[in-house]
């Protein structure tokens, strides 16, 4: 495959474009049609599964590992360090349980991506029916969020009609206060646990509408008119839902509450924002003004990034298959991984980015490399605090 070698301002860095040639066509017949083919029954089996270990996680737990804490508490309670041990243990086997079935729900909430793009099966219906349902229990509006993440897919890596973590301009004032120890840990923090639910609800991070934007009025900018029929069903979604936790909070209480969804949910909004920031963040991924932009530039402008066998296979693949879904939304993850494996990097070359680094530091490296990008570039190569501007 051909490619240009381009560069911005930014010396510290080159970028490999693609040639604004390229078309999905291409790359697509280079491709068994097979990997194309979407299984009902293939990705019914991961659904099922996803449910079975989040079952199995809340059965184990209540079971188990709550009887277990409270024969200790009644065992060892009492004294200085009984106590000490009883909390040491609480911490752990709560703790471990959190992380799981984080995990869990974020499983689920890929299946339900894989319905938004319409790579579950071949029956349009049955894809939105159970996206709906997924989607719904981790509190996320299925339709309104399938709507804009269709528009990020046709529009990534476009400076102006791009609408997930759309890079901001420089501003010499905010990058010397981001650069700051406590300030970065402090920016992590906030959008880890609450950048899901502040991009749902103000569309934090996304492009500036200039009146109110969010993914519950069907009046948002984010929607065409012929959208609120779906709008008003993904709130539906959600009301009933909150209604369901109500009702369990009012039961058994607001800790029950916290212990057994709440946390887990925020272990949903962590792994959200950790694997799509890195997806899209990278000082080796380009931004485009609407003159260099094509619709292969921003598919290919991804990375895939390796967490492990176990994490990988968890969690369908998102993370390591990335680019191939960009390019074709429609193929299913199971497919996915297997042309990423088999076929995409011969076929991209250079232009295919990847990570194996770890977890942590792959995070802390695009979170000092990119901070901002400079439009007028054209092709736009990430600044951050090691390679500011001259």
């Amino acid at each position: 495959m051909k490619s240009v070698l381009k560069a911005g301002l930014n010396k510290d860095v080159d970028i490999t474009v693609p040639s604004s040639e390229l078309t999905v066509k291409q790359i697509q017949d280079m491709i068994p049609a097979k990997y194309f083919e979407r299984s009902l029954y293939r990705s019914s089996f991961y659904v099922a599964r996803d449910i079975f270990q989040v079952v199995l996680a809340y059965a184990a737990m209540h079971s188990i590992f709550v009887p277990f804490l409270s024969s200790a508490d009644n065992m060892l309670g009492g004294s200085f360090l009984g106590n000490l041990v009883v909390l040491s243990l609480k911490l752990a086997i709560w703790g471990t349980f959190w992380l799981i079935q984080g995990v869990n729900f974020t499983a689920l909430w890929v299946m339900a991506h894989e319905c938004g793009h319409q790579a579950f099966s071949p029956y349009r219906q049955v894809n939105n029916t159970v996206g709906l349902i997924l989607h719904s229990f981790v509190l996320v509006p299925y339709h309104s969020w399938r709507i804009t993440h269709g528009n990020h897919h046709k529009h990534t890596n476009h400076l102006t009609k791009d609408n997930v973590f759309v890079p901001r301009k420089e501003n010499k004032v905010i990058d010397l206060i981001e650069e700051a120890p406590m300030v970065m840990v402090g920016t992590m923090v906030f959008m880890f646990l609450l950048g899901w639910p502040t991009y749902l609800l103000f569309n934090v991070a996304s492009q500036d509408y200039g009146r109110r934007t969010n993914h519950f009025e069907p009046s948002s900018p984010l929607f065409r008119p012929e959208d609120a029929e779906d709008i008003i069903v993904s709130d539906a979604g959600i009301v009933g839902m909150l209604i369901v936790l109500a009702m369990y909070t009012y039961k058994f209480g607001f800790m029950s509450f916290l212990c057994w969804y709440f946390v887990p949910y925020l272990g949903v909004n962590f792994w959200l924002l950790y694997i799509t920031y890195l997806q899209h963040s990278d000082i080796r991924i380009p931004h485009y003004s609407h003159e260099e932009w094509t619709f292969v530039r921003g598919a290919i402008a991804a990375v895939d990034r390796d967490y492990g066998w176990m994490l990988n296979a968890w969690l369908h693949h998102i993370n390591d298959s990335h680019v191939v879904h960009h390019i074709f939304s429609q193929m299913p993850f199971y497919h996915a991984i297997e042309v990423t494996r088999r076929y995409i990097k011969g076929i991209l070359g250079d232009t295919y980015v990847e990570d194996n680094r770890p977890l942590l530091e792959a995070l802390c490296k695009s979170w000092t490399d990119c901070r901002y990008v400079v439009p007028s570039e054209g092709v736009c190569a990430f600044y951050g605090f090691n390679k500011k501007r001259q």
